[in-house]
């Protein structure tokens, strides 16, 4: 068996190829292309097992190789920084790095997504970004009437009453003109907000795990549709703990001897469905009262945000046996908990 690292840049890769020994076969730096992926591949007479670290734009080198029915493994690179930690980096080296660690079997995993759960995840990181560009329009214009001291007391601004309101204000030409420029900027994005929703609507029709989690509730068809393309398969989690910490929701831990320390939450993982699983918890606290109560005692020692984020490690406990038991969400209740009559006392 043959192995070989990759080191992939944005226009270029670096490979490097050793044999069972240890002993190197090439170091060679190509140009990104597929058919520079054909004459790496060339080089062997049989398909040797490839390593390739993940960067932004591992997608299409990845599926390159697979489609040509060769092993890969994607490794993470935090892990492989700490494993393989080195006081000269280069391009060659961090090749040959990853090809030493491949024939180790010392590779730290990253999951490597399928071409449908990919083109899900952009559709639905897609529309966070225009939700994100919708929110940045809006607070332009906001800002431009506080400088006049112009304060709507409706409900929404950018609603019916709200533009109406908006035309009566007396403003200089420039900063009309302004807030023109933004409002049609923020018509775009809403247009292409509906466009991606509608997107999003026909693919969850067809993944029976988004109608699960929506029976959770706070959680709708695009936050459900969201966190299953970047959950993927529950499966590759053997807990909730595992499952919390892979999207950084988790305490930090520092332990020495007897004594251990927790610290804020890591924060290292999928950003996007910690901040999904932080919105749907302030939905979730505003809906319902119990966890309403849970986020008003953490708060009492903590302070709000810390509340919202245990709510939002809790939310993820219950997504992960909803998809893990493959069942809808069930509320318990003190009444339907089941007690054993033989502790119940009799009342005299």
């Amino acid at each position: 068996m043959n192995y070989v690292g990759i080191d992939l840049h944005r226009d270029f890769f670096v490979s490097a190829a050793q044999d069972d020994s240890g002993n190197e076969l090439f170091r060679k730096r190509y140009n990104n292309s597929i058919a520079s992926v054909e004459e790496l591949t060339l080089q062997f007479n049989s398909p040797p097992m490839i390593v390739v670290e993940a960067t932004r734009n591992w997608m299409w080198f990845i599926i390159a190789l697979q489609k040509r029915g060769y092993p890969v493994q994607l490794a993470h690179p935090l892990r492989t920084k700490a494993t393989a930690s080195a006081r000269i980096k280069t391009d060659s080296i961090d090749a040959k790095t990853l090809c030493d660690l491949l024939r180790a079997d010392l590779i730290p995993k990253s999951y490597i997504a399928n071409p449908e759960e990919l083109d899900n995840r952009e559709l639905a990181r897609g529309r966070i970004n225009l939700v994100h560009d919708q929110t940045l329009y809006k607070n332009r214009i906001m800002a431009i009437l506080g400088k006049e001291n112009l304060r709507f007391k409706g409900r929404d601004l950018f609603g019916i009453k709200g533009k109406a309101w908006l035309k009566e204000q007396l403003l200089s030409n420039t900063k009309r003109q302004m807030i023109e420029v933004y409002m049609r900027r923020l018509s775009d994005v809403q247009v292409a907000i509906n466009t991606v929703d509608s997107l999003i609507k026909q693919r969850s029709s067809g993944i029976p795990e988004v109608k699960l989690l929506t029976s959770i509730p706070s959680i709708g068809p695009t936050t459900a549709f969201l966190l299953v393309s970047e959950i993927g398969n529950i499966t590759r989690f053997p807990n909730s703990k595992k499952f919390a910490s892979y999207f950084g929701i988790t305490p930090r831990l520092s332990q020495s001897g007897n004594h251990a320390y927790y610290g804020r939450i890591t924060k290292l993982g999928n950003l996007y469905v910690r901040w999904s699983l932080g919105q749907a918890a302030h939905r979730l606290a505003r809906m319902d009262p119990e966890y309403k109560k849970f986020v008003d005692r953490i708060s009492y020692r903590g302070g709000k945000k810390k509340a919202i984020v245990a709510l939002s490690r809790k939310l993820a406990t219950i997504v992960y046996y909803v998809l893990k038991e493959n069942r809808v969400y069930e509320k318990r209740t003190k009444q339907s908990l089941k007690v054993c009559p033989a502790i119940i006392l009799e009342r005299s």
